[in-house]
């Protein structure tokens, strides 16, 4: 599997029935066709998506518009939003992002640790619970997805709310925590929090105790080198394999220090 772009490893099925054609030249207009109907795809079309775009929909919302392609790869349909697929893409990762030549401690993909700047990382982004884009750091990519899969084979979906941050994406939770915002929930100040170098995830788990998918991740999470880490936070995991290692050697799935 192309671990930077899966969606070529897959068909999709058209869930919408009003899955419309988007004009190559400008996504957020339609074709229309000869009596000047919307051309749309038809509901429960398999499809391949050859090629991907990324259009900004709000303030932090994106969304991704697919080419699709017949099941055999044979005959081009158009662009349409994957948001019309089942599954609306999420989990599906769609290219690698690298740093920019000369890129500074304050760049998008600068890591940060323990208030140090680390280095330079590939990110790979990723459609999020929210339909809005994430990143991980490459290296963790594979682990994510064989979790992702082992529990979708257990009728579980696993999803992202967070993944990679930069510096100024965690300057602006902090400063909004700090300040007591609506919608701002605990942040640690720039440079210290593990969303900055790449191994913290925050998954869609819905209050914890009780939903299904933190069930499973409370049996299944630490076999794949993911532990708990943050005390009353049952939505931060992340990929640390030897803290998850010595998780299970005690049969739990978290750290010492989390208590709830």
């Amino acid at each position: 599997m192309d671990i930077a772009e899966s969606f070529r490893d897959k068909t999709f099925v058209v869930d919408d029935p009003d899955a419309r054609i988007r004009r190559e030249a400008d996504l957020m207009a339609f074709e229309t066709d000869a009596a000047g109907r919307i051309r749309t795809i038809a509901q429960g079309t398999v499809v391949r998506i050859v090629e991907v775009k990324v259009a900004e929909a709000g303030s932090r919302s994106s969304i991704v518009f697919g080419r699709a392609a017949s099941a055999d790869g044979a005959q081009l349909l158009g662009w349409s939003s994957t948001r019309n697929l089942r599954g609306k893409f999420m989990n599906e990762t769609i290219g690698v992002v690298r740093p920019e030549p000369g890129a500074g401690r304050f760049g998008p993909n600068a890591a940060w640790a323990r208030g140090e700047y680390l280095r330079q990382v590939d990110l790979v982004a990723i459609v999020d619970a929210k339909l809005e884009i994430e990143r991980l750091a490459l290296d963790t990519i594979a682990p994510y997805a064989a979790m992702v899969a082992a529990a979708s084979a257990d009728g579980i979906g696993i999803t992202l709310n967070s993944g990679f941050r930069s510096y100024p994406e965690q300057k602006y939770l902090h400063d909004g925590f700090v300040r007591g915002l609506p919608g701002f929930n605990t942040a640690a100040k720039p440079g210290f929090s593990n969303h900055q170098n790449g191994i913290a995830f925050d998954i869609a788990v819905a209050g914890g105790d009780g939903n299904p998918t933190y069930e499973w991740l409370k049996r299944n999470a630490p076999a794949f080198g993911f532990v708990r880490t943050v005390n009353k936070e049952p939505w931060h995991w992340e990929f640390d394999e030897p803290k998850a290692q010595a998780a299970l050697a005690a049969g739990t799935f978290k750290t010492p220090g989390v208590a709830a």
